[in-house]
């Protein structure tokens, strides 16, 4: 996934993409998410559940609001396209399992 286009040096952007990973990985080992499922963003992204997908979609929507830096809004932009993505191709565990059993 390409960083937006902009004058920002991409070594300032790539800074904060590691600190919001790291918020990404925090808010997954308080939402029980296995060492294993968090081998890289991607997989640990697609292990949250509903409730931590919510939530981690508010961090990151909240800093982008906060903030007036550019490099942290392109950061922020990123990890918003990147867990979207993965989101729409990944449901959260245990939503595959229930099916048709809800009622």
């Amino acid at each position: 996934m390409p960083l937006l286009r902009s004058e920002l040096s991409s070594s300032h952007v790539a800074e904060h993409l590691s600190a919001l990973t790291e918020k990404v990985d925090e808010i997954a080992q308080r939402a029980g998410v296995s060492a294993v499922a968090r081998l890289d963003l991607e997989t640990t992204l697609a292990a949250l559940p509903w409730p931590s997908r919510r939530r981690l979609r508010l961090v990151l929507e909240s800093a982008r609001v906060g903030t007036g830096d550019k490099a942290v809004g392109e950061a922020v932009a990123v990890m918003l396209a990147l867990s979207a993505d993965v989101w729409a191709r990944t449901p959260p565990p245990g939503e595959s399992d229930r099916g048709g059993s809800q009622g």
